[in-house]
């Protein structure tokens, strides 16, 4: 954080000397950026933002985030001698999929010559699935033979509140900062799982499991690079 932090500010001093407010020809920007979970000081996915200024002081924005994850679970079998063996291995994949989408606005204050701080408020809605699959295992130990696999649907739920800046470091380009607070909601909405043993299939469909929200400690902080045009 400390040597990306210098070189924004490295970028920002270079660029001071010429940069210049956008005209008001220039409605749109485009903008990617990384956001930092506070809680778990992680980076969360890349994400987009495209804005459309109404007004000289008032933009629409619409964001898209998705998320990606996959993890793998290990379950060995025995030798004779009953020690963990690496030729009997059973796998449980997980992989996780999310993609959020945003809605909102931001107004933004008197601007200087290249500073341009701002509130904005943003409705969001996701959308994803978890899928398990699991090869010579049963979930709980190494079971040859058995495979299983299984789907559950996402949807969520969220209001972002934040406030930023945008920093035209170059004649319509900017590097930004933004922290914010949201309220994420994300529901279980069910799906299906089956498991095979020989010649047997057996599938089931599950209910949902419930839901999970979050507010306050969801606090985030995104570093912006932008295109006004």
């Amino acid at each position: 954080m400390k040597k990306l932090a210098l070189l924004v500010g490295a970028i920002a001093l270079t660029g001071s000397t010429f940069a210049q407010r956008p005209t008001d020809s220039n409605p749109f920007s485009l903008e990617g950026g990384l956001s930092l979970n506070t809680t778990s000081n992680t980076f969360n996915a890349p994400m987009l933002k495209l804005r459309y200024f109404a007004a000289d002081n008032i933009a629409i924005r619409l964001g898209l985030q998705m998320g990606n994850s996959k993890t793998v679970d290990n379950y060995y079998g025995f030798d004779a001698q009953g020690n963990e063996s690496a030729d009997s291995l059973g796998t449980v994949t997980t992989k996780n999929h999310l993609t959020w989408v945003s809605l909102g606005g931001s107004y933004h204050f008197s601007q200087m010559d290249r500073l341009s701080p701002y509130v904005a408020l943003d409705v969001m809605i996701g959308s994803g699935s978890t899928k398990v699959d699991g090869m010579d295992t049963d979930g709980l130990g190494y079971d040859a033979g058995r495979t299983s696999t299984s789907t559950v649907k996402n949807s969520g739920l969220g209001l972002n509140i934040a406030g930023g800046f945008d920093y035209y470091f170059a004649e319509n380009v900017f590097i930004g900062g933004e922290v914010g607070f949201m309220f994420l909601s994300t529901k279980d909405k069910g799906g299906e799982a089956s498991s095979t043993f020989g010649s047997t299939t057996t599938t089931i469909t599950t209910l949902p499991s419930g839901s999970i929200s979050s507010f306050g400690n969801s606090a985030t902080a995104a570093i912006r690079l932008g295109w006004r045009f």
